[in-house]
């Protein structure tokens, strides 16, 4: 009976190793068959339908108490818009070319049945005007996409957006006991510039993640980590990471590990051009999109998390999001989801040298949905107040932003919805309109415009510098926290701030809501 009871044992295991294993085949791993998780829902916003609700909810009596359910799912019906959106681009007048985690690089990549396998694969292939490169959704690779201009790269197939990981997996090695309690060294030096962070179960925006020390001996509690690379502040700096883990070994106690290294998801050579990016996830590295000199570059239908936190020079950290820094021409980031940004969600940047002219004619964000982000539009510019040196068509509109301020860039004072720093910030022609500003950590806007001039060696300051054009924005806030910074001048969110922003023109046609207080 009992060796009867063993094999029926073995035999059960079997089966259940069987069926995992197959599981994992069909369930987003690039193979053709459905994602099983992907169930689209039935009540799906349209584009329409979703700007609607926020004009609905801009025309509503102003100081009120906030119905936060009525606005947390409208929040989260547009994350459902974006996040199962099967819109994939499959027309092109070039060569459409598909990528497969079950493809071969030997193939032509030409169909789905002779797909490529790799990202080394589609970065090293030269393409002609308006080619289309497709990855299989529920499919994940690790690294960046090297774009090429005149290109477009989406998705196919069913099932989950395709994954970038620009991480490494610290799964890979193995976690080493040091001399000092619940720190653990990872076996392999890691030859990368830095790493911003480390996520652990997953890249969902509420997923754990370690707290960045800038050398070993900083670490002081659970989740602290180091990378004793060469910004280390001290220490040996031998490419080392350390960890500490008061539940045991990483690799026991986490299912995933992902270290995020210093490289964009998306890499676009300076000056490249006719670009769109569609369908696709972008999670873990330093910006899912970074670069200057950028024309007609699309963002649309992304998903991009866990980005930033790397360092600069000493404890500086930067980076984060969607950046063009410095200069661009017609930049449009429309229907993504932006998490977990370290630094910004979207910043465009005039050049920092001042002796050349720049502008940046057109940055369109809209209908995007922002959540921990540190500052979500940050835009400045560094120029002189001329018409040589400005922004021109900076739009931001019908974006859902909350959270801020939250997650792991974590900077309360400093953070912001809206932030232009005290730079010249002229802005000809740009619009901030009907996005929803939910409840920050910190202020919702700071916005300034110095109002350079320079004649001959002489350098003047006036007034009336231009800035973008506010309306119809809808403010949810504590009563009595601090709200707005608006040139220099600092505003409570209350009957008072209201009426005086409503008097000077500020803003017209905006909604303000009280946030039920915390009990």
């Amino acid at each position: 009976m009992k060796k009867a009871f063993r094999l029926l044992s073995i035999f059960l295991c079997l089966v259940m190793l069987v069926t995992a294993f197959a599981g994992c085949k069909g369930n987003g791993q690039g193979n053709g068959g459905k994602d099983k998780d992907f169930v689209i829902p039935t009540d799906l916003l349209t584009e329409e339908e979703y700007r609607a609700e926020v004009k609905k909810l801009s025309e509503g009596e102003n100081l009120v108490d906030a119905d936060t359910a009525a606005i947390d799912k409208l929040g989260d019906r547009l994350h459902d818009m974006i996040i199962y959106s099967t819109n994939d681009i499959k027309d092109t007048t070039g060569t459409t070319y598909y990528v497969s985690n079950n493809g071969d690089d030997k193939n032509d990549g030409k169909t789905p049945e002779t797909a490529w396998a790799t990202l080394n694969k589609v970065n090293i292939t030269k393409y002609g005007k308006d080619d289309l490169v497709l990855f299989e959704r529920g499919g994940l690779w690790r690294g960046y996409i090297e774009a090429q201009s005149d290109v477009t790269y989406s998705a196919y197939g069913e099932g989950h957006k395709p994954k970038i990981y620009s991480s490494i997996d610290g799964t890979e090695g193995e976690w080493l006991e040091t001399d000092t309690p619940d720190v653990y060294v990872y076996s392999k030096k890691i030859y990368e510039s830095d790493i911003g962070v480390i996520v652990f179960n997953g890249d969902a925006p509420d997923a754990t993640y370690a707290n960045k020390k800038t050398s070993v001996d900083k670490i002081t509690r659970d989740l602290d980590f180091a990378f004793q690379c060469a910004k280390a502040t001290s220490g040996k700096k031998d490419n080392t990471l350390y960890l500490k883990c008061e539940a045991g070994n990483p690799k026991d106690v986490f299912e995933s590990i992902e270290m995020s290294r210093q490289t964009a998801s998306v890499e676009i050579t300076n000056g490249y051009k006719n670009i769109h990016i569609d369908n696709i996830a972008f999670i873990f590295g330093t910006n899912p999109i970074i670069g200057t000199g950028y024309d007609n570059i699309k963002m649309t239908y992304c998903v991009a998390g866990w980005h930033g936190g790397h360092m600069n020079t000493g404890a500086v950290r930067l980076f984060g999001g969607v950046a063009v820094a410095p200069d661009g021409d017609h930049i449009y980031i429309e229907h993504c989801y932006l998490y977990q940004q370290f630094d910004s969600g979207v910043t465009p940047q005039v050049s920092w040298n001042t002796k050349e002219p720049s502008i940046f004619d057109t940055f369109v964000t809209s209908d995007c949905l922002f959540e921990y982000c540190e500052y979500t539009l940050e835009y400045f510019s560094t120029q002189l107040d001329n018409d040589e040196n400005c922004f021109k068509n900076l739009y931001f509109g019908y974006n859902f932003c909350r959270y801020g301020g939250y997650g792991f860039g974590d900077k309360a004072s400093i953070s912001a919805y809206v932030k232009s720093w005290a730079h010249e910030n002229v802005c000809h022609d740009s619009t901030i309109e009907y996005n929803i500003f939910d409840r920050p950590l910190g202020t919702s806007i700071e916005i300034k415009a110095t109002g350079q001039r320079k004649e001959g060696d002489k350098v003047t300051h006036t007034s009336g510098t231009p800035l973008p054009k506010m309306q119809g924005n809808i403010y949810i806030h504590l009563k009595d926290r601090k709200f707005a910074n608006i040139n220099g001048v600092e505003y409570k969110f209350n009957e008072q701030t209201y009426n005086t922003l409503k008097n000077t023109g500020f803003e017209t046609g905006a909604r303000y809501l009280y946030a039920p207080q915390k009990k």
